[in-house]
């Protein structure tokens, strides 16, 4: 009886196969790190620390009390939006994490090739959050909270630049694709 082959999500187990013991193995495309010896180890701390940092620094400007990031729809939703990519960022980078080398086909689609696409949104909300805080201050002032607001605009354009930053390092990652 032949396997059922699956489409969508699913896909990736078209790749695992019976063998002679009854058991499931994977015989799909792998990538390998093809970077120095021991670079990925450090790629992936880097990583790590890229990444929790946004996420701390997303959650931070939470937090601050910023009269636009507290009560205006144009500020909230492309913040709100942001940090839920942030957390898509850091389960992409679990992802490639617990992955190991060589990565199968199906992780290396969820992780490296998401990443940059889940950091990109990052970016735009996060810049759209400041924009939308710029337009509150011009139309509403300061209202006497001039250091959450600051904070608030300086923490989301580090949220910005780390995602940046995060984006660029796993696009240089160099991994080659093997058939099994």
């Amino acid at each position: 009886m032949a396997e059922k082959k699956r489409k969508g999500r699913k896909a990736y187990l078209n790749d695992f196969h019976k063998n002679a013991r009854g058991e499931y193995e994977y015989q799909g495309a792998v990538y390998e790190w093809k970077g120095e010896k021991g670079g990925l180890c450090k790629e992936l701390i880097l990583l790590w620390i890229l990444c929790i940092s946004m996420l701390i620094v997303l959650i931070a400007a939470g937090c601050l009390d910023a009269p636009g990031a507290t009560n205006r729809f144009y500020v909230v939703l492309p913040y709100t939006i942001s940090f839920v990519f942030g957390i898509s960022t850091v389960w992409g980078v679990w992802r490639l994490f617990s992955g190991g080398n060589p990565l199968r086909s199906y992780i290396y689609d969820a992780s490296i090739a998401q990443i940059p696409l889940r950091c990109i949104g990052t970016m735009v909300c996060a810049g759209a959050a400041i924009l939308g805080e710029v337009i509150y201050l011009f139309k509403n002032g300061f209202e006497g909270k001039t250091a959450g607001i600051l904070g608030f605009l300086f923490l989301e354009a580090i949220a910005l630049v780390l995602s940046g930053i995060l984006r660029k390092r796993v696009q240089k990652m160099p991994w080659e694709k093997k058939q099994q």
